[in-house]
């Protein structure tokens, strides 16, 4: 497995290179994930394609999954968060019906977040690919992800990615999100 901090370059479709440095977050981080969090929302066209997630699960997640920071000059420009294979409301598989023997070999990659200047690099690529492999050292046999029928480029993102939507239901709040499914 890729030992982290990780010093990456990543180029836009303009030719336009940029370095970033990925690493695990810390409790330290809880502040600047929730202004990044914020600040991506509040750009958002159409805020119905996400539903921020609480302090108290970010702080949880922080602890006992993974949790990932992408940064540029010191600052947090991308966050990712997955779930791990564990037994818990926040594993996806209690949406589909899973039991608890299927969600122990299950993974939810729950969110990813890029501030739009650092959007066209490829982040939500490079987190996708991050997550899958610790999910496969976990030991999960498969990835389960939510998103909104309207946030079209994160979904094509996704199925480019070898994910299927298996079904559509409302979510959080009422709010209908696809369920997505990759074996690993």
């Amino acid at each position: 497995m890729t030992e982290y901090p990780k010093t990456i370059t990543l180029s836009r479709s303009t030719g336009e290179s940029m370095d970033f440095v990925i690493r695990r977050c810390e409790e330290k981080d809880l502040d600047a994930i929730l202004a990044l969090q914020l600040a991506v929302f509040e750009q958002l066209c159409d805020q119905s394609v996400y539903a921020l997630v609480g302090e108290k699960e970010i702080h949880e997640s922080l602890l006992e999954d993974y949790c990932f920071g992408t940064y540029h000059d010191d600052e947090l420009v991308a966050f990712t968060m997955m779930i791990a294979n564990r037994i818990s409301h926040r594993n996806y598989g209690t949406y589909v019906g899973y039991p608890e023997e299927r969600q122990a070999k299950c993974v939810s990659m729950e969110i990813t977040l890029v501030d739009d200047r650092f959007r066209g690099y490829g982040l939500q690529k490079q987190f996708v690919k991050l997550r899958e492999d610790i999910a496969r050292n976990l030991g999960a046999a498969e990835a389960l992800v939510t998103i909104a029928p309207g946030n079209d480029f994160s979904l094509s993102n996704l199925i480019n990615s070898g994910y299927e939507i298996i079904e559509t239901k409302p979510l959080y709040e009422g709010a209908v999100r696809h369920i997505l499914r990759k074996q690993l």
